[in-house]
């Protein structure tokens, strides 16, 4: 792209008046690929509007794939705390800690550099007061998963010394769990019931706790997360811009007010939609258009599904525009994924990759339960919008095959921002 003047002028105007009036950079992604730089003028559950060097423009939120907030991606001060306490909550949102307590039920949150948050912790699902040691990781996930608990958990770290067979001591480190139930906790102590008797047990022999909570069936439909500079993720069921503060509600029921210099990145793709590259394919299978007996099995690695990146390693990239989600695919490539949930739409652009336009060429199918929805050659600078009744649909399926040459040499499809719509 070449940069005029006049683009240069304009930019600049566009900074000098957010400092002027002082609205937030931000960055904007849009499904469709295309992005836009500007201020943040307003946000709210339906739009956005942002201040560019062309003018104001509006983008509806389902348009949308991302806001992402440079100034605070480049602020160095506002670093995750150094020794955080992991709250994660029941509606999937997590946060780093520098406190916790609970008390009557309600738990207090404290967040660096930021008011306290104040929760119920029925919408709680787990406090982790250690940062994570790479041996405890999965002893603890196992704890979090467990489907067979019927109370709320206290997890015990503990050490043990033992001699090797040099008679060296060794020391090992453990996770221990106890079902019963959790009252208050405080910096020096947690208190837990267990078999009858209410104990407190001091604060720095517990890796944390794990709420119980009763299966609901009730869909989590976030609208939006929203990413922080210490690490935190909110899942928010709505929110808006009051002033230099974005204000909201979590799915959880969490009320929340944060600085907008502290959010590095707004996500609304989470809420409105799944990519394809964020699930796992049901089945794959790829095959080559010269393979003999003597064809070495290696060969189908490199030709392997590629995710949220193209064969090269970079980004995707279609027509000069840089994609950060999708497939990268190569004839004759088969792969379908099983649908639990309920989609309308399924929507992508696809299109050979840049860097092989002279020589890709292939026939994209997209089927349905075993019905075709949707078949094209590609080939050149040639790209399509897809969008696809998915309604009732169970299984997914893609096949790149061959094109009208028959043979697989510089068949590199990408399949950009590849997403079922809900």
């Amino acid at each position: 792209m070449v940069v005029t003047n006049t683009m240069l002028l304009a930019t600049w105007n566009t900074l000098l008046l957010a400092a002027s009036i002082g609205l937030t950079p931000v960055d904007v992604s849009q499904l469709d690929g295309q992005t836009h730089t500007g201020t943040l003028v307003s946000l709210a559950p339906e739009q956005v509007v942002v201040e560019t060097a062309q003018g104001a423009q509006t983008f509806p939120t389902r348009e949308l794939y991302s806001l992402r907030f440079p100034d605070a991606l480049a602020e160095e001060d506002l670093l995750p705390p150094e020794d955080p306490i992991a709250v994660e909550f029941e509606d999937g949102s997590h946060v780093q800690a520098t406190a916790v307590s609970v008390e009557s039920g309600r738990a207090t949150v404290l967040l660096a550099e930021n008011e306290p948050i104040i929760a119920a912790t029925r919408s709680v699902r787990s406090m982790r007061f250690f940062k994570p040691l790479t041996g405890l990781s999965q002893q603890w996930n196992e704890i979090l998963s467990a489907s067979d608990i019927a109370g709320d958990v206290l997890v015990i770290r503990k050490t043990q010394t033992m001699q090797d067979e040099n008679g060296v001591e060794q020391e090992s480190m453990g996770l221990d769990s106890l079902e019963g139930v959790l009252y208050e906790i405080t910096d020096e102590h947690v208190s837990f019931e267990f078999d009858g008797t209410r104990v407190e047990v001091p604060r720095h022999k517990v890796e944390g706790v794990v709420y119980f909570h009763r299966s609901s069936n009730r869909p989590i439909e976030p609208t939006c997360r929203v990413l922080t500079v210490d690490g935190s993720a909110w899942n928010f069921k709505s929110c808006e811009l009051d002033g230099e503060t974005i204000k909201g509600v979590t799915v959880g029921g969490v009320r929340l007010n944060l600085p907008i210099t502290k959010i590095t990145k707004i996500d609304f793709s989470v809420g409105n939609l799944i990519f394809l590259s964020d699930l796992k394919p049901d089945t794959f299978e790829w095959k080559s258009d010269l393979e003999t007996s003597k064809t070495p099995s290696v060969v189908s690695t490199w030709y392997r599904l590629r995710v949220d990146e193209d064969f090269y390693g970079g980004p995707l990239i279609l027509d000069a525009h840089s994609y950060e989600k999708g497939l990268a695919l190569h004839s004759r490539t088969k792969l379908s994924y099983r649908l639990t949930r309920e989609f309308q739409r399924f929507a992508a652009i696809a299109g050979i990759d840049d860097r092989n336009r002279a020589d890709g060429n292939v026939t994209l199918t997209i089927s349905g339960d075993g019905q075709q929805l949707m078949s094209e050659n590609l080939s050149g600078s040639k790209h399509i919008n897809i969008d696809l009744d998915v309604r009732g649909v169970r299984r997914l399926e893609i096949l790149v095959d061959f094109g009208e040459d028959k043979v697989g040499y510089g068949d590199y499809l990408n399949l950009c921002n590849a997403r079922l719509m809900k």
